[in-house]
């Protein structure tokens, strides 16, 4: 393999994700390549410290570790129904409604070749 080859291969390496042939072929060339190897340490430093960081940032939520079982229960007591979105939210609704309809019929004139000068 040459450095091209071991390059595009290292970071499968670090997660062993590649055959025993290929790993075998990637030691041999790591052996006799300084280059390759320093690449290497650099792509293992460059994810230790994203694991690093994201362990952090996924560990100081400040939430209590059973804040899901608290919130759960309270998911499935509020489902407003379709009509309430409606009475609440009626002017969104009218303007979404209409912007669909408008887009529709734009496209099967379009389709339809009724629209000049668009094709």
């Amino acid at each position: 393999m040459d450095c091209k080859e071991v390059s595009g291969l290292l970071a499968a390496y670090l997660d062993n994700e590649v055959t025993a042939e290929e790993r075998r072929q990637i030691d041999a060339h790591l052996a006799v390549c300084k280059s390759c190897r320093q690449e290497l340490a650099d792509l293992a430093a460059a994810q230790n410290s994203l694991r690093r960081a994201f362990k952090e940032a996924t560990s100081d939520t400040g939430l209590p570790r059973d804040a899901w079982k608290q919130i759960e229960p309270g998911l499935g007591v509020y489902r407003p129904s379709f009509l309430f979105l409606l009475r609440t939210r009626k002017r969104l609704v009218i303007a979404t409604i209409a912007a669909i309809v408008i887009i529709v019929t734009l496209a099967v004139l379009w389709g339809l070749g009724i629209l000049p000068g668009l094709r």
